[in-house]
């Protein structure tokens, strides 16, 4: 069985010490019952993990001593944004479960024009404090060291406003038309650090936007005949698209690690 790992962010460390607090603390001291002089794993969501020794434990609070840490780096360097319109309910959640253990390095809530969801000032409050928590989740249980970055909703018009030339942004859906995605990624150059890839909501994107896309310079791809719902379709790009950067870097070492002193593996 896999160590158990934690979370703490840059302000929860201090030299070599690090604090958990709240429920991950509660579930080193009661579930898994660690003591002073057990080992733990850490992870900062920056691409760096530790292994640490409980040195302190308190009713809901953990301090650990870093023994030795792991820098994490991604292999050939392409960045991955997600911008998905925002479905009903709670399936967004599962776009950031799937992002955040496929690698993307960005997810962002898209509205446009056939969403139905509204999104008033408390919902997004709410919403980006339990999709954080889920990327943390997730990120644990498939021992990523990163945490994408979770934006707030913004216009789909606003998203593709002049992007950047370092961007290779392509718009995805059940599109028999347009060429398949794993054809239009061939498309990339060395230039280009960062796939965008844009997922429109239940229904598609309107006609007028997939025009103003077009305008833009996005290019157009196909996941298949099949309609797909928002985030099966988010799910299904991005395995893709890491299917294809793993071909990209088959010849490039997957992490660089310095470890700063012996303790238990990771």
């Amino acid at each position: 069985m896999r160590e158990a790992r934690f979370y703490v962010p840059r302000e929860a460390l201090s030299g070599n010490n690090a604090v958990i607090k709240g429920d991950q603390a509660r579930h080193i001291i009661s579930i898994l019952r660690k003591k002073p002089g057990d080992y733990i794993v850490l992870f900062d969501g920056e691409g760096t993990q530790f292994a640490a020794r409980i040195v302190r434990i308190d009713r809901e609070l953990v301090v650990a001593r870093v023994t030795a840490r792991e820098v994490h780096k991604r292999a050939g360097g392409r960045a991955i944004g997600l911008y998905v319109a925002v479905p009903k309910g709670r399936r967004f959640d599962l776009v950031v479960e799937g992002g955040t253990e496929l690698g993307a390095d960005s997810i962002t809530p898209l509205v446009t024009t056939r969403t139905v969801v509204k999104l008033d000032d408390y919902n997004i409050t709410t919403k980006l404090d339990r999709w954080r928590r889920i990327s943390v989740a997730a990120a644990k249980q498939c021992r990523r060291a990163t945490l994408p970055q979770i934006n707030s909703p913004v216009d789909f018009s606003t998203a593709i406003k002049e992007l950047p030339e370092w961007v290779f942004p392509i718009l995805a859906g059940s599109l028999d038309r347009n060429p398949p995605i794993y054809d239009v990624l061939e498309e990339m150059g060395p230039a280009h650090k960062e796939v965008r890839i844009y997922i429109g909501p239940e229904g598609g994107f309107s006609r007028e936007e997939t025009e103003q896309a077009g305008k833009a310079g996005i290019r157009l791809a196909s996941l298949g005949e099949n309609i797909l719902r928002t985030e099966m379709a988010a799910v299904a790009s991005l395995a893709v698209i890491i299917c294809f950067l793993g071909r990209e870097n088959m010849h490039v070492q997957p992490r660089s690690s310095v470890r700063q002193s012996k303790a238990p593996p990771f």
